[in-house]
C-alpha cells in the first residue's frame, strides 16, 4: 500500500509584493512557475524542510512564518499533501538550484500571463484576496477507465 507524500513549500514576497516562484524541472507540473519547496526527508522538521529546500532552489536562506495553506494534489500517478508556509529571506542572492530551471520575481498581474501550477493561482488568489488562512486547496484529477 502506498501513502501520500509530505511536501512543504515557502510563499516570498519581496517589498514590491512580488512573489517568489521557480520553474520546475520535474514532476508534477514540470516546466511550470510554482511555489520554492519538495518533499519532507525523513527525521526533518517542516521547518527544517522548508529552509532547506528554498536553499536547494534558490540559494535563499529563510526564516518560517507561518502556515499559509495545506494542498492536496493527486494526478500524474502523485499523490502529495503540502504544507506552504510564508517565510521572509535572511541571507543570500537569488539564483536557481538544482531543482529548479529558474527562479524569480512575479507581480500578481503577471501570474495570469505565465505557465504555472493550478494550485499555486489558486492559493495565491485566496491569500491576495484576505481570505482566512490556512486556505484549504485541492487538486484531483482521475482517470477515467475504457
Amino acid at each position: 500500500m502506498e501513502y501520500p507524500l509530505v511536501a512543504v513549500g515557502g510563499v516570498i514576497l519581496n517589498q514590491n509584493k512580488e512573489i517568489l516562484l521557480v520553474k520546475r524541472k520535474n514532476p508534477p507540473n514540470k516546466g511550470s512557475w510554482a511555489i520554492p519547496g519538495g518533499k519532507v526527508k525523513f527525521g526533518e522538521t517542516l521547518e527544517e524542510a522548508v529552509k532547506r529546500e528554498i536553499k536547494e532552489e534558490t540559494n535563499l536562506e529563510v526564516e518560517v512564518k507561518d502556515l499559509l495553506a495545506v494542498i492536496q494534489i493527486i494526478k500524474e500517478g502523485f499523490h502529495y499533501v503540502i504544507l506552504d508556509f510564508i517565510c521572509e529571506v535572511k541571507n543570500g542572492i537569488l539564483k536557481p538550484g538544482s531543482d529548479a530551471e529558474d527562479a524569480k520575481y512575479f507581480s500578481f498581474a503577471e501570474l495570469d500571463k505565465i505557465n504555472s501550477s493550478p494550485t499555486t493561482i489558486d492559493m495565491l488568489r485566496k491569500y491576495f484576496n484576505g481570505e482566512k488562512i490556512p486556505l484549504m486547496i485541492l487538486e484531483k484529477v482521475t482517470q477515467i477507465s475504457m
